[in-house]
C-alpha cells in the first residue's frame, strides 16, 4: 500500500502496481527473495537471449517457467526491454502505449524508467494509438517487471499492450515499427500464457481425464515450437484454426514477424508446463511456455518475391492434401496437428506462391450412395494470398459449407479430400470460349455470382450448356440467366485427390 500511495503522490508520472499482493508478493523483501530463489533454480544460458517468451500467471503457478526464460538474461548487457503483452480488459487493434507524461512503471521493488524517446517515436505511428488506460488494471506486463528489475536494474522499458483485434497485417506493421528501435542492448520480451482449458475459460475440447495433462503439454510444445522455429505463419494458423485460447496470440504474432524479418539466429523452447501439473488438478488448467531466441537483430528485410505456382509435383500435391486434412483436424479436434504439418512441410518457397484454392470433401462407401458423394466444397478463387494460406482458409470454410450440416470430427476418417489449386481467372467473350473439363467457370450477373471447378461438369456428365444451367441456378438466377448479360471468367486447376 505504501508503494501505491507514493506513486499517487508523485502524480501521473509513474504507473502504480495493480496486482502486487495477488500475482506476486507486495512486500519488497519477500518479493526480492522469491524472485532470486526462482532465478537461482533456473539453469540460465551461456549465450544471452535477444528475445524471450514468458508466462504471466501468479508466481506460484508460472514463476518457475518465467525464471527459465529470464535467467537467459543473467549477466548480459541489457539497456532496454521492449515488453509486449495482451490487453485482457480493453479491446482494440494495434498497440497501446502509456499515456504521455508517464515516465515509469512501479513495483514493490521500485520504479522502472520508461524509454520516453522510443515511446514517443512509436506514438507517431497510427498502429500504436490504442487506449493508454488499458495499462491501468493490466497484469500481463507488470508481473514480468520484478525479474527485469533484479537482472537489469538500470534498464529502460518500452511497455506495449497489443489488442485482441490486431490482425496479421497490423501485427506485421507493428513489428516493422518496433524493429527500428532494436540494437545490441535491446531485448524483446513477450508475455503470454498458452492454452486455458476448463469450463471457466469456456474452452473444454478435451475430457478431463488421465490423458489431459499429456495432451495439453503436447499442444503447448507444438505451438511454442512454431515460434521457436521462427514460423509466424505456422504459429498464426495453428492458434487461429484450432481456436486455442492463447491469450497473448497477438503480441506473439508481432514477435513472430519481428523475428522473421529482423533477426538472425535461432529459437529454443526451454520449458512447458501447466497449472494442472503444478497444482495436481486439471478442472482448470493453463499452459505456460518459456522460449528464448539467441542471435542478433538486423535491419528489417522483406522476403524474396513470391514464386509463381507453376506445375506442382505429385509429392507437392500430397503435401497440400495433408495440409487440408491437418487443418480440418486441428479445427474440429482442437489438437496441434496443423503445427506438426508446418514443422514437417517440404513445400519450401512454393508455399508462398499466390494461388486460389478449393478443398472438396467427398463421402465414401454407403454414405456416398445414400447421401451423394459431395459433402462440402469451399474455396478462394482469387490468387491474393500464399497458396498455403488459401488451402487453410478453404479447408476451414469447407467444414462449414452452408449447403450441408457442419462437418463433424467423427467424419474425418470417413471422407476423402480433394485439393484444387487454381490458375488466375480471366474473362472470356462468351460461352463458346469455355472448354468443358479444362476450364473452371465463374459466372456473374449483377450481384449474383457462382463458380464450378473444372472437374464438376466431367463428374456429373454435363455438356457446356447443362453445366451453365446448373451454374446459373447455383448463382440464384433463372436456369437460362447465363444466356444474356452474364460475365464469364475461366481458370484451370491442378487437382489432387487422396487415394489417387
Amino acid at each position: 500500500m505504501l508503494v501505491v500511495a507514493a506513486a499517487s503522490v508523485a502524480g501521473a508520472s509513474s504507473r502504480p502496481p495493480a496486482v502486487a499482493g495477488a500475482f506476486y508478493p507486495s512486500d519488497p523483501q519477500v518479493l526480492r527473495r522469491e524472485v532470486r530463489e526462482l532465478l537461482a533454480d533456473a539453469p540460465g544460458s551461456a549465450t544471452p537471449a535477444r528475445a524471450l517468451v514468458v508466462p504471466h500467471a501468479g508466481y506460484a503457478y508460472s514463476g518457475d517457467v518465467a525464471a527459465r526464460a529470464f535467467s537467459c538474461l543473467d549477466g548480459s548487457d541489457v539497456g532496454r526491454v521492449i515488453l509486449l503483452g495482451p490487453s485482457h480488459h480493453v479491446g482494440f487493434s494495434g498497440g497501446a502505449l502509456p499515456a504521455p507524461g508517464v515516465t515509469g512503471f512501479t513495483t514493490p521493488l521500485g520504479e522502472v524508467a520508461l524509454d520516453v524517446d522510443a515511446i514517443t517515436e512509436l506514438r507517431r505511428n497510427a498502429d500504436f494509438r490504442g487506449p493508454p488506460e488499458a495499462h491501468g488494471p493490466e497484469h500481463s506486463l507488470e508481473v514480468e517487471l520484478p525479474f527485469v528489475q533484479l537482472l537489469a536494474p538500470e534498464v529502460q522499458l518500452v511497455p506495449i499492450l497489443v489488442g485482441f483485434e490486431t490482425d496479421r497485417d497490423v501485427a506485421r506493421r507493428m513489428a516493422e515499427a518496433v524493429s527500428r528501435l532494436l540494437d545490441s542492448r535491446t531485448v524483446v520480451v513477450v508475455s503470454s500464457d498458452f492454452t486455458h482449458h476448463g469450463e471457466s475459460y469456456r474452452y473444454r475440447p478435451f475430457p478431463i481425464d488421465a490423458r489431459l495433462g499429456t495432451t495439453l503439454l503436447a499442444i503447448g510444445r507444438e505451438t511454442a515450437g512454431r515460434l521457436a522455429a521462427i514460423d509466424p505463419s505456422g504459429f498464426w494458423h495453428q492458434v487461429e484454426v484450432s481456436g486455442d485460447t492463447v491469450c497473448g496470440r497477438r503480441p506473439l504474432a508481432v514477435l513472430g514477424e519481428l523475428l522473421a524479418h529482423g533477426f538472425v539466429g535461432s529459437g529454443h523452447v526451454l520449458d512447458v508446463t501447466t497449472s494442472g501439473h503444478v497444482m495436481g488438478r486439471f478442472d482448470m488448467s493453463v499452459t505456460y511456455a518459456a522460449v528464448m531466441f539467441k542471435g542478433s537483430w538486423r535491419s528489417w528485410g522483406e522476403p524474396a518475391p513470391s514464386p509463381s505456382v507453376g506445375q506442382l509435383t505429385v509429392p507437392q500435391g500430397q503435401a497440400l492434401l495433408q495440409l487440408a486434412r491437418a487443418t480440418l483436424g486441428s479445427h474440429l479436434i482442437h489438437d496441434a496437428r496443423l503445427a506438426g504439418w508446418f514443422a514437417e512441410s517440404t513445400l519450401g518457397a512454393t508455399a508462398d506462391a499466390p494461388a486460389g484454392a478449393f478443398v472438396t470433401v467427398h463421402n465414401l462407401g454407403e454414405r456416398a450412395r445414400q447421401e451423394g458423394r459431395l459433402r462440402a466444397c469451399m474455396g478462394v478463387i482469387e490468387a491474393r494470398q500464399p497458396m498455403v494460406d488459401a488451402v487453410v482458409q478453404a479447408a476451414v470454410s469447407a467444414a462449414h459449407d452452408p449447403r450441408f450440416p457442419p462437418l463433424a470430427a467423427a467424419e474425418l476418417d470417413e471422407v476423402e479430400l480433394e485439393v484444387s489449386i487454381l490458375s488466375p481467372t480471366h474473362e472470356v467473350a462468351g460461352p463458346d470460349s469455355i472448354e468443358v473439363g479444362t476450364h473452371g467457370v465463374v459466372l456473374s450477373k449483377g450481384r449474383r455470382r457462382a463458380v464450378f471447378l473444372p472437374q464438376v461438369a466431367v463428374e456429373q456428365g454435363w455438356d457446356r450448356d447443362t453445366m451453365l444451367d446448373h451454374l446459373a441456378r447455383k448463382a440464384g438466377m433463372s436456369t437460362d440467366g447465363w444466356r444474356e448479360g452474364a460475365i464469364f471468367e475461366v481458370f484451370t486447376a491442378q487437382v489432387f485427390t487422396e487415394g489417387s
